[in-house]
């Protein structure tokens, strides 16, 4: 089978979320599964360009890469190429799966597939939630009647990773079908971890103090605004915590996460590190006592797999998918509220260390039963199949045999 699998970012790409990561992981299970992936992105890097060879250093054995140049705005990558390069491969392909909506590329894709009569899967990534469309709410209601409820109404099959995604796009009119395969983690990335002490070496304050880490991207939807002002009170209970911000600015809002931060009368207590990956990433996460996401807004959420995935509890709220951290006791799963999350830190904060330790473990296990990026490409090919052959696009899919 042969997928033409359009994403605006693809790594090495960096600094566009959530995205751009689980197109990653997804296309790569894909690959791994015996499908033949081909994936148009565009050369957008955060301040920068991608070379092509950029791009080959990360393909594999069925993933191939077809970068396109895009002309302005890296986050939308316009591009007078796009269309050709998209449209020479879904020539040869069975199916065509879009990541994302409101871009650019991912437009002219799902328009081809559809002038062209190839079957095609959209993927919402959470572009349609009532939190996320208040950010420059007039522009993407406009793109919205213009051009995407179209296009989410043209596929074969809408994506969501979660019931409450699906909800927004109905409370948008689209009609579906829809099918429901979460995102997940690829396990080899995570079997070797870094020592904590890791961390502690490249950020010498962390030594001795009690961690609690936010890592994503410095954007509205992520609830810094709730957390840092929350600081103080945590501070005041456990004078020997450290708040660790760390990964990449998005739309401009580090200058107010920072500047909310130097108001607070723990600014010193309070460490940004700037985007971190691969090794520094991992140490973080094994460094920490606790994890934190107060988003406003998350259609899955990958950085709380990779946390847990990691051995760290993890605090994130109802706005999130992950009710279940509650059923497995590997963290807290609370209302978007200062004062609940400030409990919520404060209750892990309060546990002894080997007690925190088997959360840990209970959180790994947790994830590496229920969310892995090969699971999700199963399930992702039983849909692909029941598309090609004409079946009932089931909405919770079992991941098929390979």
């Amino acid at each position: 089978m042969r997928c033409t699998f359009i994403a605006t970012h693809y790594p090495p790409s960096t600094g566009f979320g959530g995205v751009c990561e689980s197109s990653f992981g997804l296309s790569r299970a894909l690959a791994r599964a015996g499908i033949d992936v081909a994936v148009v992105t565009s050369d957008a890097t955060k301040g920068s360009r991608l070379s092509p060879e950029a791009f080959a250093a990360v393909e594999e054995d069925s993933l191939r890469i077809h970068p396109f140049t895009h002309l302005f705005s890296e986050r939308s990558c316009f591009s007078l190429t796009a269309r050709r390069v998209i449209e020479d491969l879904m020539a040869d392909s069975d199916i065509v799966h879009v990541n994302g909506i409101y871009t650019h590329p991912v437009t002219v894709a799902a328009r081809a597939a559809k002038r062209a009569g190839k079957p095609h899967i959209v993927a919402c990534r959470n572009g349609l939630d009532p939190w996320m469309m208040r950010i420059k709410r007039t522009k993407k209601l406009l793109g919205f009647k213009l051009y995407v409820k179209a296009d989410l109404d043209g596929a074969t099959c809408v994506h969501v990773t979660a019931q409450h995604e699906m909800d927004a796009c109905l409370s948008m009119g689209i009609r579906g079908p829809f099918t429901i395969i979460p995102n997940g983690i690829h396990p080899p990335e995570f079997s070797s971890l870094p020592e904590a002490d890791l961390a502690e070496q490249r950020w010498p304050v962390l030594k001795d103090r009690k961690v609690v880490l936010f890592l994503s991207r410095l954007s509205p939807q992520k609830g810094l605004d709730i957390l840092i002002p929350a600081w103080q009170t945590i501070m005041r209970k456990h004078p020997d915590a450290l708040l660790v911000v760390a990964g990449p600015d998005y739309l401009s809002y580090e200058r107010f996460v920072r500047e909310l931060a130097v108001a607070s009368p723990y600014s010193g207590d309070i460490l940004f590190t700037g985007n971190v990956v691969g090794e520094a990433k991992l140490a973080l996460y094994r460094r920490a006592d606790v994890f934190a996401l107060p988003s406003y807004s998350e259609n899955f959420g990958n950085v709380v797999a990779e946390a847990l995935m990691c051995e760290t509890p993890v605090v994130t709220t109802h706005a999130t998918p992950w009710d279940e951290l509650e059923k497995y006791s590997c963290g807290r799963y609370v209302p978007v509220d200062q004062e609940a999350i400030v409990d919520a830190i404060d209750s892990i904060l309060r546990l002894p260390a080997e007690e925190r330790a088997r959360m840990g473990k209970r959180g790994r296990d947790f994830i590496l039963t229920n969310y892995t990026w090969d699971a999700a490409a199963r399930k992702m090919i039983t849909v692909y199949k029941a598309i090609l052959e004409g079946e009932p696009i089931p909405l919770r899919p079992e991941a098929c045999a390979v």
